[in-house]
Protein backbone atom coordinates (compact mmCIF):
# COMPACT_ATOMS: atom_id res chain seq x y z
CA UNK A 1 0.00 0.00 0.00
CA UNK A 2 1.39 3.36 -1.00
CA UNK A 3 1.33 6.23 1.49
CA UNK A 4 1.72 9.97 1.69
CA UNK A 5 5.05 10.77 3.38
CA UNK A 6 5.67 13.81 5.57
CA UNK A 7 9.00 15.42 4.68
CA UNK A 8 11.37 17.10 7.16
CA UNK A 9 10.26 20.55 5.95
CA UNK A 10 6.60 19.78 6.77
CA UNK A 11 5.51 19.30 3.17
CA UNK A 12 4.15 15.98 1.94
CA UNK A 13 5.36 13.69 -0.84
CA UNK A 14 2.43 11.99 -2.53
CA UNK A 15 2.40 8.40 -3.71
CA UNK A 16 2.11 7.75 -7.45
CA UNK A 17 -1.00 9.12 -9.14
CA UNK A 18 -2.40 9.53 -12.65
CA UNK A 19 -2.36 13.08 -13.95
CA UNK A 20 -5.64 14.68 -15.04
CA UNK A 21 -6.27 18.14 -16.48
CA UNK A 22 -2.68 19.38 -16.17
CA UNK A 23 -2.22 23.13 -16.29
CA UNK A 24 1.43 23.10 -15.26
CA UNK A 25 3.07 24.79 -18.26
CA UNK A 26 0.29 27.22 -19.14
CA UNK A 27 -2.37 28.53 -16.74
CA UNK A 28 -6.05 27.70 -17.12
CA UNK A 29 -8.64 30.25 -18.25
CA UNK A 30 -8.59 31.80 -14.75
CA UNK A 31 -4.83 32.37 -14.94
CA UNK A 32 -4.09 29.60 -12.40
CA UNK A 33 -1.85 26.55 -12.53
CA UNK A 34 -2.83 23.15 -11.18
CA UNK A 35 -3.76 19.56 -12.00
CA UNK A 36 -5.91 16.67 -10.92
CA UNK A 37 -4.27 13.80 -9.03
CA UNK A 38 -6.07 10.48 -9.44
CA UNK A 39 -5.08 7.88 -6.83
CA UNK A 40 -5.72 4.15 -6.82
CA UNK A 41 -8.14 2.94 -4.16
CA UNK A 42 -5.43 1.24 -2.07
CA UNK A 43 -3.54 4.45 -1.19
CA UNK A 44 -3.23 5.32 2.53
CA UNK A 45 -4.26 8.99 3.01
CA UNK A 46 -3.57 9.04 6.79
CA UNK A 47 -0.65 11.51 6.70
CA UNK A 48 -2.50 13.93 4.40
CA UNK A 49 -5.71 13.62 6.43
CA UNK A 50 -3.74 14.49 9.58
CA UNK A 51 -2.35 17.64 7.91
CA UNK A 52 -5.85 18.60 6.75
CA UNK A 53 -7.14 18.31 10.34
CA UNK A 54 -4.20 20.40 11.62
CA UNK A 55 -4.92 23.05 8.98
CA UNK A 56 -8.60 23.16 9.99
CA UNK A 57 -7.77 23.45 13.70
CA UNK A 58 -5.22 26.21 13.05
CA UNK A 59 -7.64 28.30 10.97
CA UNK A 60 -10.91 27.59 12.79
CA UNK A 61 -9.82 26.91 16.39
CA UNK A 62 -13.26 27.86 17.77
CA UNK A 63 -15.08 25.44 15.48
CA UNK A 64 -15.01 24.60 11.82
CA UNK A 65 -17.61 25.90 9.37
CA UNK A 66 -20.54 23.55 8.83
CA UNK A 67 -20.06 23.20 5.06
CA UNK A 68 -16.29 23.00 4.84
CA UNK A 69 -14.94 21.96 1.42
CA UNK A 70 -12.24 19.29 1.73
CA UNK A 71 -9.62 18.31 -0.87
CA UNK A 72 -9.84 14.48 -0.91
CA UNK A 73 -12.70 13.56 -3.24
CA UNK A 74 -14.39 10.27 -4.13
CA UNK A 75 -14.15 9.48 -7.83
CA UNK A 76 -17.43 7.57 -7.68
CA UNK A 77 -19.13 10.97 -7.24
CA UNK A 78 -17.67 12.12 -10.58
CA UNK A 79 -19.23 11.54 -13.98
CA UNK A 80 -15.79 10.86 -15.49
CA UNK A 81 -15.24 7.18 -16.27
CA UNK A 82 -11.53 7.17 -15.36
CA UNK A 83 -12.37 8.47 -11.83
CA UNK A 84 -14.62 5.54 -10.89
CA UNK A 85 -13.26 3.45 -8.01
CA UNK A 86 -10.53 6.04 -7.32
CA UNK A 87 -9.92 8.99 -5.02
CA UNK A 88 -8.76 12.33 -6.39
CA UNK A 89 -7.43 15.72 -5.39
CA UNK A 90 -7.53 18.92 -7.40
CA UNK A 91 -4.05 20.28 -6.73
CA UNK A 92 -3.63 24.06 -6.80
CA UNK A 93 -0.50 25.98 -7.77
CA UNK A 94 -1.98 29.48 -7.94
CA UNK A 95 -0.44 32.01 -10.28
CA UNK A 96 2.98 30.32 -10.35
CA UNK A 97 3.87 27.25 -12.40
CA UNK A 98 5.25 24.30 -10.43
CA UNK A 99 8.60 22.76 -11.22
CA UNK A 100 8.27 19.60 -13.32
CA UNK A 101 11.03 16.97 -13.54
CA UNK A 102 11.38 13.42 -14.85
CA UNK A 103 12.50 10.24 -13.03
CA UNK A 104 16.14 11.38 -13.15
CA UNK A 105 15.15 14.88 -11.89
CA UNK A 106 15.84 16.53 -15.26
CA UNK A 107 13.52 19.45 -15.98
CA UNK A 108 10.59 18.77 -18.30
CA UNK A 109 9.74 21.76 -20.49
CA UNK A 110 7.78 20.06 -23.29
CA UNK A 111 4.06 19.97 -22.38
CA UNK A 112 3.56 16.84 -24.49
CA UNK A 113 5.79 14.94 -22.00
CA UNK A 114 3.51 15.67 -19.02
CA UNK A 115 0.01 14.78 -20.16
CA UNK A 116 -3.33 13.51 -18.84
CA UNK A 117 -2.78 9.83 -18.02
CA UNK A 118 0.94 9.86 -17.23
CA UNK A 119 2.05 8.86 -13.72
CA UNK A 120 3.60 11.37 -11.33
CA UNK A 121 4.34 12.27 -7.71
CA UNK A 122 4.08 15.70 -6.12
CA UNK A 123 5.31 17.64 -3.13
CA UNK A 124 2.26 19.29 -1.59
CA UNK A 125 1.00 21.23 1.41
CA UNK A 126 -2.41 22.22 2.75
CA UNK A 127 -3.90 25.67 3.21
CA UNK A 128 -7.22 27.03 4.41
CA UNK A 129 -9.32 29.61 2.62
CA UNK A 130 -12.55 31.56 2.76
CA UNK A 131 -14.08 33.16 -0.33
CA UNK A 132 -17.54 34.55 -1.06
CA UNK A 133 -19.15 32.86 1.93
CA UNK A 134 -17.48 29.50 1.33
CA UNK A 135 -14.61 27.92 3.25
CA UNK A 136 -12.31 25.01 2.72
CA UNK A 137 -8.93 23.38 2.75
CA UNK A 138 -7.03 22.88 -0.49
CA UNK A 139 -3.88 21.04 -1.49
CA UNK A 140 -1.13 23.28 -2.83
CA UNK A 141 1.32 21.73 -5.29
CA UNK A 142 4.94 22.86 -5.05
CA UNK A 143 6.69 20.56 -7.55
CA UNK A 144 5.96 17.51 -9.71
CA UNK A 145 7.93 14.47 -10.82
CA UNK A 146 6.78 12.39 -13.78
CA UNK A 147 7.60 8.80 -12.93
CA UNK A 148 6.31 6.90 -15.96
CA UNK A 149 4.17 7.06 -19.06
CA UNK A 150 0.58 5.86 -19.02
CA UNK A 151 -2.33 5.44 -21.40
CA UNK A 152 -3.40 9.02 -22.24
CA UNK A 153 -6.83 10.13 -21.05
CA UNK A 154 -8.52 11.44 -24.15
CA UNK A 155 -11.81 13.31 -24.07
CA UNK A 156 -12.33 12.84 -27.75
CA UNK A 157 -13.26 9.72 -29.67
CA UNK A 158 -10.47 7.95 -31.55
CA UNK A 159 -10.83 8.10 -35.33
CA UNK A 160 -10.84 4.31 -35.70
CA UNK A 161 -13.82 4.15 -33.29
CA UNK A 162 -15.82 6.60 -35.40
CA UNK A 163 -15.75 4.59 -38.62
CA UNK A 164 -16.48 1.13 -39.96
CA UNK A 165 -14.25 -0.47 -42.56
CA UNK A 166 -15.01 0.97 -45.99
CA UNK A 167 -14.42 -0.92 -49.16
CA UNK A 168 -14.46 0.78 -52.54
CA UNK A 169 -16.14 -1.51 -55.03
CA UNK A 170 -15.97 0.70 -58.06
CA UNK A 171 -14.32 4.06 -58.56
CA UNK A 172 -17.59 5.30 -60.11
CA UNK A 173 -19.20 4.96 -56.65
CA UNK A 174 -17.31 8.02 -55.42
Amino acid sequence: MEKFIKKADGNILTPAFRVTFPHVFQPNEDGKYGLGMLFDDDVDFTVLERLIKETITEKWSKGRPSKLMLPILDGDDSDREEYQGKMYINGKCGKYAPGVVDQARAEITDPSEFYPGCWARAVVNCYSWTFKGKAGVSVGVRNLQKIKDGEPFLSRVKADDDFDDYEIKDTDDL
